[in-house]
């Protein structure tokens, strides 16, 4: 695990992009509209972003975003032929113990209602808190963290 270098982005666009295919296909065109918005997130955000590797290859990442006490998961992503391996849980576990760190007293996140990744969520503890649309949302006390 290390943190993310600019030279990740196009990684990052690569399976966020992949990733609103599989899942949220009918949001592509508007997600692919607002691409110099999302690059403006991930760079405000890539010193809370994190790559995980296996060898010389990247993976996955996450990062997350600061609302006051608040540590939201922004996006947490890892190559499908990676998935089912633990790395999603050892990325989700590095940016609870990167949150606490950094003194957020909350931690929280959202998925859409059809993502499988929703147990691995539950897994580790996060409760659902509300739903709005196919949005499912989730909060973790850092305690559990």
């Amino acid at each position: 695990m290390r943190q993310a270098t600019p030279q990740n982005l196009p990684f990052v666009f690569r399976l966020e992009r992949a990733y609103i295919q599989d899942f949220e296909s009918e949001s592509l065109h508007s997600w692919q509209g607002a691409i110099d918005r999302h690059l403006e997130q991930w760079i405000s955000n890539l010193s809370r972003m994190f790559v995980a590797e296996s060898g010389d290859e990247v993976v996955g990442y996450y990062f997350w975003e600061v609302r006051g006490d608040e540590a939201i998961l922004s996006s947490i992503n890892v190559l499908p032929d990676q998935r089912r391996r633990g790395i999603g849980s050892y990325l989700l576990k590095h940016f609870e113990t990167q949150a606490v760190k950094n003194g957020m007293t909350r931690l929280s996140l959202g998925v859409i209602s059809h993502n499988p990744a929703k147990q691995l969520y539950e897994a580790a503890g996060y409760e659902f808190v509300h739903q709005k649309g196919d949005y499912c949302y989730y909060e973790k006390s850092p305690n559990g963290a």
